[in-house]
């Protein structure tokens, strides 16, 4: 078994410890720590695991297209990619709201008990459309 220059994630062993285990399905070298007995592989061909994939994934949603077409663009599955917003969006810092400032909101509507009743928030006239 020869050794590798890669270190383990977990236990964060040495190198001695990592030795060569199997190959991927697409070919690449898995290896095993000897200590946690943890695998890992050094380059990994899935598009999801790239450094800027989040920030493709939030410049399509910018550019308004849907959760299939982003994923089709950047080569990744849609379950992938609906975990990948959720994570982004929690990460999202809530805005400071001040007392005494207005704040404009377009087009929100909210529905009250029925969708047969639809008010526009902020004007609540309390006319149907």
């Amino acid at each position: 078994m020869a050794l590798n220059s890669t270190w383990c994630c977990r236990c964060v062993g040495e190198i001695k410890y990592m030795i060569k285990y199997s190959k991927t399905k697409s070919g690449n070298q898995r290896y095993i720590c000897k200590l946690c007995k943890k695998t890992r592989v050094e380059n990994y061909n899935y598009q999801a695991y790239r450094p800027d994939t989040n920030k493709n994934i939030v410049q399509l949603t910018k550019e308004g297209l849907g959760i299939r077409s982003t994923a089709r663009v950047l080569k990744i599955s849609t379950t992938t990619l609906l975990k990948r917003l959720v994570s982004i969006a929690r990460n999202i810092n809530h805005p400071i709201i001040s007392k005494g400032r207005t704040y404009e909101v377009d087009e929100m509507c909210t529905y009250i008990r029925n969708k047969q009743k639809l008010y526009l928030a902020g004007l609540c006239s309390g006319k149907e459309l």
